[in-house]
């Protein structure tokens, strides 16, 4: 099962954060619209193998290796799916982002996608999770338009494996608080441009409508982290883990999440959240 602190990690502790000369969120765009390219030429299985890293995962419901669920997948008679980006992050480093927008099967909008890129030693992009969740696409900006780009951390953390022992400290602070008050809890992290997909019955929502998603949201969230990474700069860092609640009639609810944090001149705040069903 996935590591708390993954090794990469742990062997990036002594090194500082290592700034890219020109930081731009270019490339995670080019790398999004490539790899949805690709889902119209190759289908779904084969762009998700295409532009996966070996160590990719994605929520099955829980996190799975993506590479192993797609190659046993057969590949025929697939809906033509097809996505694009709306808002990407880059990281300080510019070895790491964020991409996420809306989604279509056989021309109809459904909902949001999410996707981390990482770029590898060899300048490569690969997606490191990709998942999708409930939100309104119906006012989304259509293919041709420009992704938003999010703003870049003002700094980074002393290390890779800092920045994640930070955001991940951030995480606990979060989950804590949402055991007794969540909507408080999410209100004192987020950003003002955050995004939030999911959960099931979110679909009427757009994903920047906070005020009424965090309304929504049950009195009492339980927040369990699993695993994610972190940029070189450790200024952006993605998290995973499991949720729980009590809804209707005290069913309890069971979701897997994805965070994506940054460090702001505040602190580490959350910039998006996917909180997806398990069933």
């Amino acid at each position: 099962m996935l590591k708390i602190l993954p090794p990469a990690l742990i062997a990036a502790a002594i090194a500082g954060p290592a700034l890219a000369q020109d930081i731009s969120a270019a490339p995670i765009e080019a790398a999004e619209r490539a790899f949805a390219a690709d889902g119209l030429a190759l289908g779904i299985r084969g762009s998700f193998l295409k532009h996966m890293a070996d160590d990719a995962i994605v929520f099955a419901p829980g996190p799975v290796n993506a590479r192993e669920l797609y190659e046993k997948r057969p590949g025929t008679n697939e809906p033509r799916l097809f996505w694009w980006p709306q808002k990407v992050v880059i990281a300080r480093s510019g070895d790491l982002g964020l991409s996420l927008g809306p989604w279509s099967i056989d021309d109809k909008r459904g909902g949001y996608y999410a996707t981390i890129w990482r770029k590898g030693a060899d300048g490569v992009w690969k997606w490191v999770y990709d998942g999708g969740a409930q939100a309104d696409p119906g006012k989304a900006p259509g293919p041709d338009a420009a992704a938003q780009v999010g703003p870049l951390a003002p700094e980074g953390a002393s290390s890779q494996a800092r920045g994640f022992e930070e955001a991940r400290d951030a995480e606990a602070a979060l989950a804590s608080a949402a055991s007794t008050d969540a909507p408080a809890a999410y209100r004192a992290v987020l950003t003002a441009d955050a995004w939030l997909l999911g959960p099931k019955d979110s679909q009427t929502l757009a994903g920047n409508d906070l005020t009424r998603r965090l309304a929504l949201r049950p009195a009492s969230i339980a927040l369990r982290p699993q695993g994610g990474g972190a940029s070189g700069a450790g200024d952006l860092v993605w998290t995973h883990g499991e949720a729980s609640w009590s809804g209707p009639d005290n069913k309890p609810v069971a979701a897997h999440y994805m965070h994506v944090w940054q460090k702001r001149a505040e602190g580490w705040r959350l910039i998006f959240e996917t909180l997806i069903n398990d069933t």
